[in-house]
């Protein structure tokens, strides 16, 4: 019982020191410019809402700490889905700099976004969906 407990503990710290490091970076003002950045280059494609549509692109609500390629009921390509990597804002601004680079095969067809600010508010508002 005594091991559960430290266990439990020690995923709810290592959750909260997760959560905490996040939102320092990310201001609220990223989380707006990243809502209407992804609104143009993202939202023909995804919805980041809990109840929203799977469109040409996964729902993207959630997307922080879901491994690539795992969201049930959309139809990943066999590189997003053996890529493994569990979606950050670091891995998510590596990603949208150029997807076809950092996953080799996958079937989105987004060139990348060129600006680094850009992509960190990208991942700031995402970040928040959840």
């Amino acid at each position: 019982m005594l091991h559960v407990r430290k266990t439990g503990m020690a995923l709810l710290l290592t959750l909260l020191t997760s959560q905490a490091a996040l939102a320092a970076d990310c201001a609220p003002e990223q989380v707006q410019k990243g809502e209407a950045l992804f609104a143009t280059d993202c939202g023909v494609c995804h919805s980041a809402k809990a109840d929203g549509p799977t469109m040409m692109g996964p729902n993207l609500h959630g997307l922080y700490g879901r491994k690539s390629g795992s969201l049930a009921g959309f139809s990943y390509s066999q590189a997003m889905k053996t890529k493994g990597v569990e979606w950050q804002l670091d891995s998510l601004e590596q990603f949208i700099t150029q997807p076809q680079s950092f996953v080799a095969g996958t079937y989105m067809p987004y060139v990348g976004m060129a600006d680094a600010d850009g992509r960190r508010a990208v991942g700031c508002f995402l970040s928040a969906q959840k």
